[in-house]
């Protein structure tokens, strides 16, 4: 199934359930994080594929032990706001925070809006 604009909610539902699937009640360990991330970002991109494969999708993930320090994060697009799109998902458990950004680009976009998410 293709669709022509960036579903928001639907992406963000099928990224929160691939990466509660594979970290579920993992505890942080740093010997998993590269595997981890690895197959969050991998299914992510499939999935996203799958219902989206007009557009050219970028996904980062990262895993972090949950301390008392804060984490800061921002993106940049430069993007058509009609058609494309990114979310970021904020997961966490007891151990640790686990933070994927996607982002939406349609092969079809022609005009460009600058945008700071």
């Amino acid at each position: 199934m293709s669709i022509d604009h960036f579903d928001i909610t639907k992406t963000t539902d099928i990224i929160r359930k691939i990466i509660e699937e594979i970290l579920n009640t993992n505890q942080y360990r740093l010997e998993h994080i590269d595997k981890w991330t690895r197959q969050i970002v991998d299914s992510c991109q499939r999935s996203l594929f799958e219902i989206q494969n007009s557009f050219k999708t970028i996904i980062t993930a990262m895993i972090i032990p949950k301390t008392n320090e804060n984490i800061h994060m921002s993106n940049a697009c430069l993007w058509d706001f009609a058609a494309d799109g990114s979310t970021i998902i904020k997961w966490e458990n007891d151990s640790m925070y686990c933070v994927v950004s996607a982002f939406a680009l349609s092969s079809s976009s022609i005009t460009t809006q600058l945008t700071i998410t």
